[in-house]
């Protein structure tokens, strides 16, 4: 079974038990400058820069610090969207698709400096080609960021090449991107949150935003024990914010992904000797990485919606074989879910309207994405520089028709092969 939770005991860390801040109290009304909704790497981050930019400024979680995405995702930090690179050029033209790719190796490289030492930072990650089609469009992306974007950090491998830093069965070559990097995505979250406390925000966990009004020119953010008053209000927790943002679930849809941690082995180094981590070209997307105790982490599959499907446990762990036959044996230590928000072109939805700033659709791209995110939303309400809108002027037309519509879609055109494997399982 799937849990919707992975703060299981066994595996905390001293990062983890910072003590909560308090809700806010009953009937209190908070004034502040900026309201920030959402405590995982875009809100903390904006919250970070906010506050060491001189803003009075308040963080709402509904539940705890990285409970969402940011608090259990594969770990993967690398530059780039979910759009590949040709689409990217081919969507946006030269100049803004240039542009939009050295913002992502700014975010590459501001996280690792957020990270410090305290993440399990860990080097170089592989794109591996799991059919011919997948070797030629990883290909074809190595070119366009080596010829157009002017990017030398990432490097074609022929099959025999790529083997000798990944073990994965059935390979067909593939890239190794030596820029990007792995890192604890828990640890990561939570060294973040140190990090707002000390520049003086305000976090309140277990804090939930239910509504959101705007008056005299303020916002009123209302939670069920008080309220914030801010002239700005950002809107960081993804597809949960579709109570506050009635539009969001037209230009994201949550899609469920799995993840398993196996125990601890040599095995896991010998099959991931030259990087870090790593993901493939199958529609399911299989990813993966290496943790400091020597554990495979690996995930996959995708269930549109927010609903897991039968059996996705035993589902994940005949992927993995599939992948690493040489790890099939290892025991599975625990296992969990979460949702990657997508949009319809794999190119996030940030928008900004009378102090309200929203960030949304990371595609599963987020920690740095949403790390750099908060630097341009600091910078913009700071009036400092509007690269914010190099990502809130990009085509917003293209959304999901409707919420039926967009789970259709999603399962005819990306999702078909691994919910075929979950049926098949379920009716086996």
């Amino acid at each position: 079974m799937f849990f919707d939770t992975i703060d299981l005991p066994a595996r905390r860390t001293a990062t983890q038990t910072h003590a909560r801040s308090a809700r806010i109290r009953k009937a209190a009304l908070r004034n502040a400058e900026v309201c920030v909704v959402g405590a995982g790497y875009a809100g903390l981050s904006s919250a970070l820069h906010l506050a060491q930019a001189g803003y009075d400024t308040v963080v709402l979680e509904a539940k705890n610090i990285g409970a969402g995405a940011s608090g259990r995702n594969g770990g993967q930090v690398m530059p780039g969207f979910a759009a590949d690179p040709h689409a990217l050029l081919a969507a946006l033209g030269e100049r803004h698709a240039s542009a939009l790719w050295a913002l992502s190796t700014e975010a590459v490289a501001m996280t690792r400096a957020l990270a410090g030492t305290v993440c399990d930072i860990d080097p170089r990650i592989a794109i591996v080609a799991a059919d011919r089609a997948g070797h030629d469009e990883i290909e074809r992306a190595v070119a366009v960021r080596r010829d157009v974007f002017g990017d030398r950090q990432i490097a074609w491998h022929d099959a025999a090449s790529l083997a000798r830093a990944v073990a994965i069965a059935n390979q067909q070559g593939g890239a190794i991107d030596a820029r990007a990097f792995a890192l604890d995505p828990r640890k990561y979250v939570h060294a973040l949150a140190r990090r707002v406390r000390d520049a003086g925000a305000a976090i309140h966990e277990a804090s939930p935003a239910l509504r959101l009004a705007r008056a005299n020119g303020l916002w009123t953010v209302e939670t069920p024990t008080g309220c914030v008053r801010a002239a700005h209000v950002v809107l960081a927790a993804n597809v949960d914010n579709a109570g506050l943002a009635p539009d969001t679930g037209r230009l994201a849809a949550p899609v469920r992904t799995f993840m398993l941690e196996t125990s601890p082995s040599p095995l896991v180094g010998q099959a991931l000797t030259g990087v870090a981590a790593g993901y493939d070209t199958t529609a399911s997307l299989h990813y993966f990485r290496r943790t400091a105790d020597g554990r495979l982490q690996f995930g996959g599959g995708g269930w549109p919606g927010r609903m897991a499907p039968p059996l996705a446990g035993l589902y994940l762990r005949r992927e993995m074989a599939r992948v690493f036959p040489q790890l099939a044996h290892l025991p599975v230590a625990r296992q969990w879910s979460g949702l990657v928000d997508v949009t319809t072109d794999g190119l996030p939805r940030f928008a900004r309207e009378d102090g309200l700033i929203r960030l949304l659709g990371f595609c599963g791209h987020g920690i740095a994405l949403a790390t750099l995110a908060g630097q341009l939303v600091a910078d913009a309400i700071d009036d400092q520089s509007d690269r914010l809108a190099l990502l809130t002027r990009l085509d917003q037309k293209r959304n999901w028709p409707t919420a039926a519509g967009r789970t259709a879609q999603l399962a005819i055109q990306s999702f078909a092969p691994s919910m075929a494997r979950f049926l098949k399982l379920a009716s086996a």
